[in-house]
């Protein structure tokens, strides 16, 4: 129950800083995407589960407030937060390198998808000025963030689930 808690108020604060704390102080004309930040993160860190789930809720969030379709964001954040929950069981969640690789490959993806099924779709096929002014300041900004707040991430997590343990060896 603590965790979902957790869950629901990180997705919460992460989508309020992202659309508007980030937004008013654009450093690169760009935001970084925090809700996709933790959507890995505990995908990566907790397994395709607790990544999905994180995903769904925080693609569905999106959808509600900015999407023109509900599943649009709610789909690609699904996938990613399931991708990385299966990417974990290979890596170690330990090393910070793994995450930021990670990073850039979820941002790449998430920014081809929207790109995609919002502009190419619709007959906008410049995709040059979409990559230098879009992808690349997001990416960048992304991925800066994302080593600033992984270690954090992972140590709550690893809080949560001290507590969790020992919850349960009481419980018995």
């Amino acid at each position: 129950m603590r965790r979902a808690v957790y869950y629901i108020l990180l997705i919460l604060l992460a989508f309020m800083l992202q659309t508007n704390v980030f937004q008013a102080i654009k450093l690169i004309d760009a935001t970084p995407n925090l809700l996709l930040i933790i959507t890995f993160c505990y995908g990566f860190i907790r397994g395709p589960i607790d990544g999905m789930l994180i995903g769904f809720f925080s693609g569905l969030l999106l959808d509600l407030f900015f999407g023109t379709t509900i599943g649009f964001y709610a789909l690609v954040y699904t996938i990613i937060g399931f991708t990385n929950g299966e990417v974990s069981r290979i890596f170690y969640t330990e090393f910070i390198d793994m995450p930021i690789v990670l990073c850039l490959i979820n941002d790449l993806v998430y920014s081809l998808y929207v790109y995609v099924f919002s502009f190419l779709l619709k007959g906008v096929t410049n995709f040059v000025f979409y990559l230098k002014g879009v992808i690349l300041p997001e990416v960048i900004y992304t991925v800066v963030i994302t080593f600033i707040i992984y270690k954090p991430l992972r140590r709550v997590n690893d809080w949560l689930e001290a507590r969790e343990k020992r919850s349960a060896k009481t419980f018995v």
